[in-house]
């Protein structure tokens, strides 16, 4: 179980340093975080790969690989805070889904137990109860 909560928790973490500048335009007078005052029709540029190293987000272990850093105490994948990770986190999942797509290419998936029944959890996302263990073949 906890191999596959780090299996989540890297790719999240690797897109955090990823370089690239971005704007946001201020659709009303607000205030930023660090207090500085922007108005109506600002537009705010900042830099995810500074950010991903800013201590005082992360830790004084900013720039160290360690994305153990969104599991919890029981070992569990803690999501940050999409305020707090500014990085290009959809197009990092984009490429993992891209990255399925391969995988389903040349691999055959089966149930690792063909008997067991894969039952999903009402939610917004549609869960898959207890997971679902397969065996990859070459296809």
């Amino acid at each position: 179980m906890h191999s596959i909560q780090a299996r989540r928790s890297a790719p999240t973490y690797l897109v955090r340093f990823m370089f690239h500048e971005n704007n946001k335009e201020c659709f009303s007078d607000d205030v930023l975080p660090g207090g500085f005052s922007v108005g109506k029709g600002d537009v705010v540029f900042y830099v995810p790969y500074a950010m991903g190293r800013m201590e005082y987000l992360w830790g004084s272990d900013a720039e160290v690989f360690r994305p153990e850093r969104w599991l919890d105490e029981n070992g569990e994948f803690q999501q940050e805070s999409p305020f707090k990770f500014t990085a290009f986190q959809e197009f990092a999942y984009r490429q993992m889904k891209v990255l399925a797509a391969v995988l389903l290419r040349f691999f055959v998936f089966r149930l690792r137990d063909e008997e067991a029944s894969v039952n999903y959890r009402a939610t917004i996302t549609l869960l898959i109860e207890h997971g679902l263990h397969l065996m990859a073949t070459p296809g």
